[in-house]
Protein backbone atom coordinates (compact mmCIF):
# COMPACT_ATOMS: atom_id res chain seq x y z
CA UNK A 1 0.00 0.00 0.00
CA UNK A 2 2.72 2.35 0.69
CA UNK A 3 4.11 1.77 -2.74
CA UNK A 4 0.77 2.59 -4.24
CA UNK A 5 0.55 5.75 -2.39
CA UNK A 6 4.31 7.04 -3.00
CA UNK A 7 3.18 6.52 -6.70
CA UNK A 8 -0.03 8.38 -6.28
CA UNK A 9 1.99 10.82 -4.79
CA UNK A 10 4.60 11.22 -7.00
CA UNK A 11 2.15 11.23 -9.91
CA UNK A 12 0.77 14.15 -8.01
CA UNK A 13 3.91 16.01 -8.12
CA UNK A 14 4.78 15.50 -11.74
CA UNK A 15 0.72 16.63 -12.80
CA UNK A 16 -0.34 14.11 -14.22
CA UNK A 17 -3.41 12.85 -12.85
CA UNK A 18 -4.44 10.79 -15.85
CA UNK A 19 -1.70 8.52 -14.69
CA UNK A 20 -3.22 7.83 -11.52
CA UNK A 21 -6.39 6.80 -13.77
CA UNK A 22 -4.33 4.63 -16.02
CA UNK A 23 -2.72 2.05 -12.99
CA UNK A 24 -5.58 2.15 -10.35
CA UNK A 25 -8.36 2.48 -12.74
CA UNK A 26 -9.11 -1.16 -12.64
CA UNK A 27 -9.10 -0.47 -8.39
CA UNK A 28 -11.77 2.38 -9.26
CA UNK A 29 -13.80 0.16 -11.34
CA UNK A 30 -14.25 -3.04 -9.10
CA UNK A 31 -15.28 -0.59 -5.96
CA UNK A 32 -17.48 1.05 -8.34
CA UNK A 33 -18.51 -2.69 -9.31
CA UNK A 34 -18.94 -3.61 -5.65
CA UNK A 35 -21.53 -0.37 -4.70
CA UNK A 36 -23.74 -1.27 -7.46
CA UNK A 37 -24.15 -5.22 -6.55
CA UNK A 38 -24.35 -4.25 -3.10
CA UNK A 39 -27.03 -1.34 -3.97
CA UNK A 40 -29.08 -3.78 -6.06
CA UNK A 41 -29.05 -6.39 -3.21
CA UNK A 42 -31.06 -4.14 -1.27
CA UNK A 43 -33.71 -2.70 -3.87
CA UNK A 44 -37.06 -3.89 -3.68
CA UNK A 45 -37.61 -4.95 -7.30
CA UNK A 46 -40.67 -7.49 -8.27
CA UNK A 47 -39.62 -10.55 -9.44
CA UNK A 48 -39.50 -10.15 -12.77
CA UNK A 49 -36.85 -7.45 -12.61
CA UNK A 50 -34.63 -8.98 -9.67
CA UNK A 51 -34.60 -12.05 -11.84
CA UNK A 52 -33.71 -10.01 -15.11
CA UNK A 53 -30.72 -7.85 -12.85
CA UNK A 54 -29.45 -11.32 -11.43
CA UNK A 55 -29.25 -12.52 -14.69
CA UNK A 56 -27.38 -9.37 -15.99
CA UNK A 57 -25.08 -9.04 -13.41
CA UNK A 58 -24.00 -12.67 -13.81
CA UNK A 59 -23.46 -12.35 -17.34
CA UNK A 60 -21.19 -9.48 -16.91
CA UNK A 61 -19.00 -10.78 -14.48
CA UNK A 62 -18.96 -13.47 -16.71
CA UNK A 63 -17.28 -11.29 -19.10
CA UNK A 64 -15.19 -9.35 -16.61
CA UNK A 65 -13.96 -12.61 -15.80
CA UNK A 66 -13.17 -14.55 -19.06
CA UNK A 67 -10.45 -13.32 -21.74
CA UNK A 68 -9.33 -9.53 -22.09
CA UNK A 69 -8.84 -10.00 -25.67
CA UNK A 70 -12.52 -10.44 -26.46
CA UNK A 71 -13.38 -8.23 -23.66
CA UNK A 72 -13.95 -4.90 -25.57
CA UNK A 73 -16.14 -6.38 -28.33
CA UNK A 74 -17.88 -8.34 -25.49
CA UNK A 75 -19.01 -4.90 -23.25
CA UNK A 76 -20.09 -3.32 -26.40
CA UNK A 77 -22.23 -6.86 -27.01
CA UNK A 78 -23.59 -6.38 -23.94
CA UNK A 79 -24.31 -2.66 -23.30
CA UNK A 80 -26.20 -2.93 -26.72
CA UNK A 81 -28.43 -6.11 -25.48
CA UNK A 82 -28.57 -5.39 -22.00
CA UNK A 83 -30.70 -3.02 -19.88
CA UNK A 84 -30.70 -1.38 -16.08
CA UNK A 85 -27.54 -0.35 -13.83
CA UNK A 86 -25.36 -3.31 -15.69
CA UNK A 87 -25.28 -1.60 -18.09
CA UNK A 88 -23.88 1.59 -16.71
CA UNK A 89 -20.93 -0.46 -14.24
CA UNK A 90 -20.42 -2.06 -18.50
CA UNK A 91 -19.85 1.34 -19.52
CA UNK A 92 -17.86 1.96 -17.05
CA UNK A 93 -15.66 -0.65 -17.75
CA UNK A 94 -15.78 -0.46 -21.48
CA UNK A 95 -14.21 3.00 -20.86
CA UNK A 96 -11.73 1.55 -18.31
CA UNK A 97 -10.59 -0.54 -21.45
CA UNK A 98 -10.42 2.02 -23.84
CA UNK A 99 -8.07 3.96 -21.33
CA UNK A 100 -5.94 0.67 -21.25
CA UNK A 101 -5.63 0.79 -25.06
CA UNK A 102 -4.88 4.36 -24.93
CA UNK A 103 -7.77 4.95 -26.90
CA UNK A 104 -8.84 8.43 -25.21
CA UNK A 105 -11.44 9.44 -28.00
CA UNK A 106 -13.75 6.01 -27.28
CA UNK A 107 -13.19 6.50 -23.56
CA UNK A 108 -14.48 9.92 -23.61
CA UNK A 109 -17.46 9.23 -26.01
CA UNK A 110 -18.34 6.23 -23.42
CA UNK A 111 -17.93 8.39 -19.91
CA UNK A 112 -20.08 11.53 -22.05
CA UNK A 113 -22.96 8.76 -22.77
CA UNK A 114 -22.88 7.89 -19.03
CA UNK A 115 -22.76 11.59 -18.12
CA UNK A 116 -25.95 12.25 -19.84
CA UNK A 117 -27.67 9.32 -18.85
CA UNK A 118 -30.78 10.26 -17.35
CA UNK A 119 -31.21 6.68 -15.56
CA UNK A 120 -27.81 6.65 -14.35
CA UNK A 121 -27.22 7.47 -10.40
CA UNK A 122 -25.99 11.04 -9.89
CA UNK A 123 -22.56 9.49 -8.61
CA UNK A 124 -22.20 7.66 -11.61
CA UNK A 125 -22.71 10.93 -13.91
CA UNK A 126 -20.85 12.63 -11.94
CA UNK A 127 -18.42 9.98 -11.67
CA UNK A 128 -18.01 9.96 -15.86
CA UNK A 129 -17.53 14.12 -15.39
CA UNK A 130 -14.47 13.63 -13.35
CA UNK A 131 -13.18 11.37 -15.65
CA UNK A 132 -14.08 13.56 -18.61
CA UNK A 133 -12.20 16.00 -17.13
CA UNK A 134 -9.31 14.19 -16.84
CA UNK A 135 -8.83 13.35 -20.07
CA UNK A 136 -9.35 16.76 -21.63
CA UNK A 137 -6.62 18.09 -19.34
CA UNK A 138 -4.17 15.39 -20.60
CA UNK A 139 -4.21 17.02 -23.76
CA UNK A 140 -6.00 21.22 -22.87
CA UNK A 141 -6.78 23.07 -25.46
CA UNK A 142 -8.28 26.62 -25.51
CA UNK A 143 -11.30 24.76 -27.53
CA UNK A 144 -11.72 22.42 -24.70
CA UNK A 145 -10.71 24.86 -21.84
CA UNK A 146 -14.16 26.45 -20.83
CA UNK A 147 -16.03 22.94 -20.79
CA UNK A 148 -13.72 21.62 -18.26
CA UNK A 149 -14.33 24.69 -15.98
CA UNK A 150 -18.01 24.36 -16.38
CA UNK A 151 -18.02 20.07 -15.49
CA UNK A 152 -15.26 21.14 -12.74
CA UNK A 153 -17.28 24.62 -10.95
CA UNK A 154 -20.54 22.02 -11.68
CA UNK A 155 -19.16 19.29 -9.21
CA UNK A 156 -17.60 21.62 -7.06
CA UNK A 157 -20.61 23.62 -6.89
CA UNK A 158 -22.23 20.64 -5.51
CA UNK A 159 -21.79 19.63 -1.86
CA UNK A 160 -23.70 16.56 -2.23
CA UNK A 161 -21.51 15.17 -5.00
CA UNK A 162 -19.32 12.00 -3.97
CA UNK A 163 -16.28 13.52 -6.26
CA UNK A 164 -16.69 17.23 -4.91
CA UNK A 165 -13.09 17.06 -3.71
CA UNK A 166 -11.75 15.73 -6.74
CA UNK A 167 -13.10 17.85 -8.62
CA UNK A 168 -10.97 20.54 -6.35
CA UNK A 169 -7.65 18.93 -6.96
CA UNK A 170 -8.12 19.08 -10.58
CA UNK A 171 -9.15 22.30 -10.31
CA UNK A 172 -5.54 23.21 -8.72
CA UNK A 173 -3.80 21.22 -11.34
CA UNK A 174 -6.00 23.43 -14.40
CA UNK A 175 -4.91 26.68 -11.76
CA UNK A 176 -1.24 25.26 -11.68
CA UNK A 177 -0.80 25.03 -15.48
CA UNK A 178 -1.90 28.32 -16.18
CA UNK A 179 0.62 29.23 -13.31
CA UNK A 180 -1.61 30.53 -11.11
CA UNK A 181 -0.78 29.15 -8.54
CA UNK A 182 -2.37 31.09 -5.68
CA UNK A 183 -5.59 29.62 -6.47
CA UNK A 184 -4.26 25.83 -6.80
CA UNK A 185 -2.88 26.59 -3.12
CA UNK A 186 -6.03 27.65 -2.04
CA UNK A 187 -7.78 24.49 -3.96
CA UNK A 188 -5.77 21.68 -2.48
CA UNK A 189 -6.05 24.01 0.89
CA UNK A 190 -10.10 23.20 0.79
CA UNK A 191 -9.59 19.42 0.32
CA UNK A 192 -6.70 19.44 3.04
CA UNK A 193 -8.96 21.07 5.35
CA UNK A 194 -12.87 19.59 4.51
CA UNK A 195 -14.17 16.98 7.08
CA UNK A 196 -15.01 13.81 6.10
CA UNK A 197 -12.33 13.10 2.97
CA UNK A 198 -10.79 10.09 2.91
CA UNK A 199 -6.76 10.06 3.90
CA UNK A 200 -5.49 9.01 0.82
CA UNK A 201 -7.11 12.34 -0.74
CA UNK A 202 -5.91 14.23 2.28
CA UNK A 203 -2.48 12.59 1.37
CA UNK A 204 -2.64 13.99 -2.09
CA UNK A 205 -4.24 17.27 -1.29
CA UNK A 206 -1.27 18.20 1.02
CA UNK A 207 1.33 16.84 -1.80
CA UNK A 208 -0.49 19.58 -4.08
CA UNK A 209 -0.44 22.74 -1.69
CA UNK A 210 3.02 21.83 -0.84
CA UNK A 211 4.11 21.30 -4.72
CA UNK A 212 2.35 24.64 -5.56
CA UNK A 213 3.76 26.36 -2.47
CA UNK A 214 6.84 25.95 -4.14
CA UNK A 215 6.22 27.29 -7.66
CA UNK A 216 4.25 30.22 -6.11
CA UNK A 217 7.34 31.52 -3.99
CA UNK A 218 9.78 30.76 -7.40
CA UNK A 219 6.77 32.74 -9.25
CA UNK A 220 7.15 35.80 -6.97
CA UNK A 221 10.74 35.92 -6.79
Amino acid sequence: MSDILQEVDEALKQDKILEIWKSYGNYIIAAIVMVVLMTAAKSGYEYHHKTTSEAATTALTAILEGDEENRTAELQKFIQDTKGGATIVAQLELAGSYLNDNNSAEALKTFADIAMNSKAKPYFKDFAKLMMVQIKMDDLTDENMSEVKVYLDTLINDEKSLWRHHALLNRAALHASQQDYKAAVEDAAKVKTAPNVPQSLIQRAVSLEQLYTIKLAKSDS
